[in-house]
């Protein structure tokens, strides 16, 4: 009897001991819990009043840009500019905004630093600013003093403990300890800041973020028409010859700039995959993911394969210009020419293994989303009098006639010098009208292949 209430004491005192330990563990779990929280909130804190003071900052630079008249004034605020906005879209990236779209605050950010520095790098040109170019001015800075307005008061309010900035769970629910310790949260503050650019203007620049690259139509597809599915894998079939049998459709990518029926098979070694564009049957993509064995092909004889695929497959006055090699697979960059001028935009890519020959993949984005019969005008300047406008240091050693894409994907007629500085060899772009210097890139040249930068 007296073993038997041994044992339930003994049991009595670890039940008690469990009992404290998950109480204690607990307390110091929650305690852990709550310094991380409030450590996040810190952070949050500390990164929405930094963005709070780039807005601003950004208000009154675009103050002092409508006022300046001058190129170098302008290049400086506009240096100013960047670099706020710069700052301001981190702060808004660290942010945990998952539950809220702030899709045009972020590409206001983005578009007012660029705008300016277009604007500058123009009056460095000798081109003033237009009155319409001086009116999105006034508008960027109407809608930068808004959201500065707006940033503040949602400050004073985190300042004031009013609301807190906090993580929302998957079911879009702020914790319960900041629940508890403010009135509200700060998310929905966020949501009308969003709002407050749904009539935001549209800018059409010369820079990336300009409104008419993001609404950009495939040129090649402008005029064709849709076909079906059935159609589609008859375009692929056809494409694949022999390897076309028992494709399999996977789907159809219809919010991308070029909608797409995509169709796999299954192989023996590896898989197939082919993309034909919705509109007008082109092929997209191809990729034949077989693995392949030693490298037994050179490049020349590789890129000869390659020329001789596109001109079969329908893309002709292709010329190639630079690859790269990833083992025994070499993928070779070709452009389109006309009238001798390359036409650098027009860009298709294809894969060759070097172990047969074999393309196993084609990637045609750029053309189908570029290439177009353009009206090439003459050049002002001669090759001889553009020459002039590049560095006596480069050892010219080719010459020819580009069209090159800015980033705005403005295309700009360039007389290509290439050319040896400095032990290294460069390809540099003067504008054929102008003489501007365009572009400068450095050619690097490796076993691995021959890329640019």
């Amino acid at each position: 009897m007296e073993k038997v209430k041994s044992i339930h004491v003994w049991l009595y005192a670890v039940l008690i001991a469990g009992l404290i330990t998950a109480l204690v563990w607990g307390a110091a779990s929650s305690k852990d819990a709550k310094a991380l929280e409030i450590s996040n909130e810190n952070a949050y804190n500390r990164a929405f009043f930094e963005l709070t003071d780039h807005v601003s900052n950004i208000n009154n630079y675009l103050s002092k840009a409508r006022l300046a008249n001058g190129a170098s004034s302008l290049a400086k605020i506009s240096g100013d500019i960047f670099r706020e906005s710069t700052s301001a879209k981190a702060c808004l990236g660290q942010l945990p905004t998952s539950q809220v779209q702030l899709d045009n605050t972020s590409k206001f950010l983005s578009q007012v630093g660029d705008y300016t520095y277009v604007l500058s790098q123009n009056m460095i040109n000798g081109q003033s600013p237009s009155d319409e170019e001086r009116e999105n001015l006034a508008k960027l800075n109407e809608y930068a003093s808004d959201l500065s307005e707006t940033l503040t008061e949602i400050q004073s309010r985190i300042t004031s403990g009013e609301i807190h900035i906090s993580e929302k769970d998957s079911r879009g629910i702020v914790s319960e300890t900041t629940a508890e310790a403010a009135g509200g949260d700060i998310f929905a503050d966020l949501e009308n800041v969003e709002k407050s650019f749904e009539d935001y203007p549209s800018l059409i620049y010369d820079g990336p973020f300009s409104e008419h690259i993001e609404n950009r139509k495939p040129a090649l597809l402008e005029y064709a028409d849709n076909i079906s599915q059935a159609d589609a894998l008859k375009k692929a079939e056809q494409f694949l010859g022999g390897n076309g049998g028992s494709l399999v459709f996977s789907g159809l990518s219809e919010n991308t700039p070029v909608p797409a029926y995509t169709f796999t098979k299954d192989t023996d070694n590896g898989q197939i995959s082919i993309s034909v564009t919705r509109k007008g049957g082109y092929i997209l993509s191809y990729l034949n993911s077989r693995s392949v064995g030693d490298a037994l092909l050179t490049i020349d004889e590789a890129t000869e394969r390659a020329a001789q695929f596109l001109q079969t497959n329908g893309f002709y006055s292709m010329q190639h210009s630079y690859y790269d090699k990833l083992g025994s697979i070499a993928t070779i960059n070709f452009a389109y020419v006309q009238d001798n001028v390359t036409c650098y935009s027009d860009l298709v890519k294809v894969r060759v293994a070097l172990d047969n020959g074999e393309v196993i993949g084609i990637e045609t984005n750029g053309y189908i989303m570029n290439h177009t019969e353009r009206s090439l005008a003459e050049p002002q300047l001669t090759m001889d009098e553009a020459q002039s406008y590049i560095s006596t240091g480069l050892e010219v050693s080719g010459k020819k006639l580009a069209l090159i894409p800015k980033d705005s994907m403005r295309e700009v007629l360039c007389y290509e010098y290439a050319g040896a500085f400095a032990g290294k060899n460069f390809l540099v772009y003067v504008n054929a009208d102008t003489g501007a210097e365009e572009e400068i890139f450095i050619l690097i040249e490796s076993p691995e292949g021959v890329l640019t930068v």
